[in-house]
């Protein structure tokens, strides 16, 4: 997994959202999705997902406190391609047939902290794609939380001084202030002066350290979100809010930034290497949360696509078609013996 290739895409989704309220993403549970759509997809639509993954689809980043799945479900009676198996095999693989047991897999992959599956399962729906992902970390060093008015705030000391940087980048100075977690992920907190999009964007393209706590401290240098204040020893004096964020995104009210407008056109089928029925992005949509408290991060995503059956021209063959619209009688028969149970007659003319 290239993390200069999810972050551009994070990065690119980011800006294209309105607003500047609360909100949360994740790039990563969508990147392997339209990995693998790209291997399976046709022209135009295999060029559109791959520019837009970034890169061949090359498995799932797990980590002690990090947690990646994936499913697919479909329809009884659709036929899936051998190739398939590359990238879902059957142990991921199950039927569509309600949306119970596709909200029971995000409660399963996300433990708990998400409930339901992202994706209308109207009866148009033959096809569900899903990621899932799970974070749960633990502070090296605590906070305090204590109320602020009607906030929880969360404060704590860090003597290491180099847990804070400051970037140089094209909108400006930004501050980060690395939270470590006890195992392998960290979470980076950022400040900058521009709005939502050109702080995250540069946070997600940061390359090398930036001048160091100590030398910031050093220089009593300003820089966005830091003050020097009065202290006993040299450290880093962090507040924040206690935070909860829940956000459900409509992936297609974006189909540049994930290379969906192709695949999503219906009036042809965009994945002969997933099935045989010709098939269209109906639906792509992720749910994702996060919380940070004083002991620790948490946060989940499930990102689903969902495929129906394009609108376009199907191979010609013979129907015969059956249209009740005269009296017509029934019979209830048991099949092992034949016996009608009952039997009746419809006339609604």
């Amino acid at each position: 997994m290239d993390a200069e290739q999810v972050g551009r895409l994070t990065a690119r989704w980011i800006a294209a959202l309105p607003g500047e309220e609360s909100t949360v993403v994740s790039g990563l549970g969508v990147q392997p999705l339209l990995a693998i759509l790209a291997e399976l997809a046709d022209e135009p639509a295999h060029t559109e997902l791959a520019e837009a993954a970034g890169e061949r689809y090359g498995g799932l980043l797990q980590a002690p406190e990090l947690r990646m799945a994936l499913g697919l479900w479909t329809r009884p009676w659709l036929e899936l391609q051998p190739g398939v198996d590359r990238f879902l095999p059957p142990e991921v693989r199950g039927l569509l047939t309600d949306q119970d047991a596709l909200d029971a897999w995000v409660v399963e992959h996300t433990d708990g902290l998400l409930q339901r599956m992202p994706i209308d399962l109207t009866l148009d729906v033959l096809v569900v794609l899903a990621s899932a992902l799970v974070l749960k970390t633990e502070w090296e060093l605590p906070f305090n939380e204590h109320r602020w008015g009607v906030r929880r705030w969360l404060d704590r000391t860090d003597r290491d001084l180099d847990s804070l940087q400051v970037y140089e980048g094209a909108a400006g100075p930004l501050t980060v202030v690395t939270v470590r977690g006890t195992g392998e992920i960290d979470v980076r907190l950022v400040v900058g002066d521009g709005g939502r999009a050109a702080v995250l964007s540069a946070a997600l393209a940061l390359d090398g350290d930036g001048m160091s706590g100590t030398d910031v401290l050093a220089a009593e240098r300003s820089a966005p979100g830091v003050e020097l204040v009065e202290s006993v020893r040299p450290s880093v004096v962090l507040s924040l809010p206690y935070f909860e964020i829940q956000a459900e995104h409509d992936l297609l009210q974006h189909k540049d930034v994930f290379g969906l407008t192709a695949a999503s056109d219906n009036r042809r089928g965009h994945f002969p290497g997933l099935s045989p029925t010709p098939l269209a992005i109906d639906q792509a949509r992720q749910a994702v949360m996060a919380r940070f408290t004083a002991t620790g991060f948490e946060a989940a995503a499930v990102t689903a696509v969902g495929m129906a059956l394009s609108r376009g021209p199907l191979p010609e063959a013979k129907a015969l078609r059956v249209q009740l619209d005269r009296p017509f009688g029934f019979v209830a028969v048991h099949r092992p013996t034949g016996v009608p149970v009952v039997a009746g007659w419809v006339n609604y003319s």
